[in-house]
Formats: C-alpha cells, structure tokens, sequence
C-alpha cells in the first residue's frame, strides 16, 4: 500500500498532526489512531441520506478501522489544514494503483485543546 502527499503539510506542526492521523488511517494503525482520539470523542460519517454517530474512544476507533480495511492500494493526501482547534484534511483513496475507482474523502476535525494533542470530534463525508 501506497500513501502519499503528507509530505506536503508540513508548514506547521497542526499540518503535520492531521496528515499523520490521515496515514495512519489508510493503513489501520490501531495502536496510533489510538493515541490521538479523545476518550469522549465523537465520530459522525455521513452519507448521501443520513449521518452514522459513534461516540467514545473504542467505538470511534473501531468504525475508523472499519473504514480503513476497506480494499485500497493507492492514497493521496491532497491538503491538511488547521486554524485554532479545527482541522480539515482531503485526499483519495483506490484499489488499484492503475483503476479509475477513486474514492475521494473530506474529514473535518477538532481538537480537544488548541495544543492539538487529540481529537474531539472527527466527521466524514462519504457519497
């Protein structure tokens, strides 16, 4: 698995938080995601029709998960950007490195403190 572009948001330690978390999203880094999500963190995915809420540290990081197995060989991360306690990363992720079958992401994220050391609450746009 490819992912790439974190490279490219480092301008500012609050950049490089959120591309981080974003790898370690694409590869399923449990014990990582682990350690940036607050214990009363909330996740909501929305979708086309209606909006999935997951609420507390070991729920939130299982429903990432389940979204990281999904197949994927390639990612890019096109920007991650921070102001104050919000953040907002987006990018796209394939199955195959030659396919046309992107599946574009944009994660909007606060943080718990302006010291950006984990997130409160973590929301995902999937059409």
């Amino acid at each position: 698995m490819t992912f790439t572009g974190t490279d490219s948001c480092g301008n500012s330690p609050k950049n490089v938080f959120v591309a981080t978390f974003e790898e370690n999203l694409f590869n399923g880094g449990r014990e990582a995601l682990n350690e940036v999500i607050a214990d009363d963190c909330v996740l909501q995915i929305v979708h086309a029709s209606d909006v999935e809420t997951h609420t507390g540290r070991d729920a939130v990081l299982e429903a990432l998960l389940t979204l990281s197995g999904q197949s994927h060989e390639v990612g890019h991360l096109e920007a991650a950007i921070t102001h104050g306690k919000a953040a907002a990363a987006w990018g796209y992720w394939q199955a195959e490195a030659d396919g046309d079958d992107l599946r574009h992401f944009s994660h909007t994220m606060w943080f718990t403190t302006h010291k950006a050391q984990d997130f409160g609450q973590i929301r995902i746009f999937q059409v």
